[in-house]
């Protein structure tokens, strides 16, 4: 999901333009890369919903089913596709129920959608935002006869013009297997009769789609952050600490999902003492736009967060990162997931205050 057309490294430089946010809280901090911190011990905990990820061919040439499997229970579908020929064409999200013949209810819990511009790095970050905003939720149920089918994103696929992204991660639940599809098409084809006809469509040269059990990973630092000495750090979505990995159900072939795209994170955590604590992201990968949750469960508040806040994206400079907010006592959850277009690995730090 790095950038990687010669058009969106000049939108970096675009996207990183000021936001003009009255009021913001975050601080820019500057870590340098002999940056000496203490690796943080947490215990790890992974559950949560199958995760179907979209994401290969990125940039679409040829009309096709780009991934398809059959699924049921809980499951987070992420997407992200971009239009590459000249003209229009049509993405869409097929659901059918194609061995039931009692029908299957589906539900829409979660999501969050961006698109349509040239600076994918903004449509990513967007995307996040309204996926994590819990005032922006609009949740939706249906059922599927047998050998019926839904278009999931607008009832009739999204339009999308040359060298256009569109990108969602979307929460649902269906108490019965379902059949999900997600296509590119001519943008008068009939959807349900190019789904049942159309051909599986390769990855590109970016391995970037698959099935995957379990897609919250949890964090639960072992010990209280208690004005360290020597700064405490947790670095998360790297190689070290090692990608989900699962299945591409279209050939059948093991898949891992390099950044776990799609995969949502809980990092739990105690500060205590009489002391704040400077609680600080650091995307050590290249620039970075995304959106998380701050929860204070002391005194029960949960507060969206811009990462960053004052411009779009961090980490154009190598030693450029966010102060969030400096934390006083208490239980707190930061909650995020790798923005699409953004680059990885991130860290957390934790430092006592001056």
């Amino acid at each position: 999901m790095n950038l990687k057309k010669a058009l969106q490294a000049f939108l970096v430089t675009v996207s990183c333009g000021v936001l003009n946010i009255a009021g913001a809280q975050q601080r820019p901090v500057f870590i340098p890369e002999d940056y000496v911190a203490e690796q943080a011990q947490a215990d790890f905990v992974a559950n949560g919903p199958k995760l179907l990820f979209s994401d290969s061919p990125e940039t679409v040439y040829n009309n096709g089913i780009l991934y398809r499997d059959k699924v049921e229970g809980d499951v987070r579908l992420f997407l992200h596709h971009v239009n590459g020929v000249a003209g229009k064409k049509k993405l869409a999200v097929m659901l059918k129920n194609t061995d039931n013949l009692r029908p299957v209810t589906y539900n829409v819990t979660r999501s969050g959608v961006a698109g349509f511009n040239y600076d994918y790095m903004r449509d990513g970050k967007n995307s996040q935002k309204e996926y994590f905003d819990d005032s922006s939720q609009k949740p939706q149920d249906g059922k599927l006869g047998f050998g019926r089918s839904h278009e999931l994103l607008s009832g009739r696929g999204i339009i999308l013009p040359t060298d256009k992204l569109y990108t969602a991660t979307i929460d649902l639940h269906f108490d019965k297997p379902v059949e999900v599809s997600v296509l590119m098409c001519e943008t008068k084809s009939d959807l349900e009769l190019f789904n049942e006809a159309a051909a599986i469509q390769p990855m590109d040269e970016h391995p970037l789609r698959g099935t995957f059990e379990a897609a919250d990973w949890n964090y639960t630092l072992k010990k209280p952050v208690n004005a360290p000495e020597k700064p405490l750090m947790l670095e998360l979505a790297t190689s070290q600490e090692g990608y989900v990995k699962g299945v591409d159900a279209t050939t059948g072939l093991p898949a891992e999902n390099y950044g776990n795209y799609g995969v949502i994170y809980k990092v739990n955590f105690t500060v205590a003492g009489k002391k704040p604590i400077s609680f600080i992201l650091n995307p050590i990968g290249g620039p970075f736009a995304g959106y998380g949750v701050l929860e204070n469960k002391t005194k029960g508040e949960r507060q969206l967060l811009a990462l960053p806040e004052s411009t779009v994206c961090v980490g154009t400079k190598i030693e450029e990162a966010i102060e969030l907010g400096k934390l006083k006592a208490g239980e707190y959850s930061f909650i995020w997931s790798p923005p699409g277009d953004s680059n990885l690995p991130v860290q957390l730090i934790w430092e006592k205050t001056e």
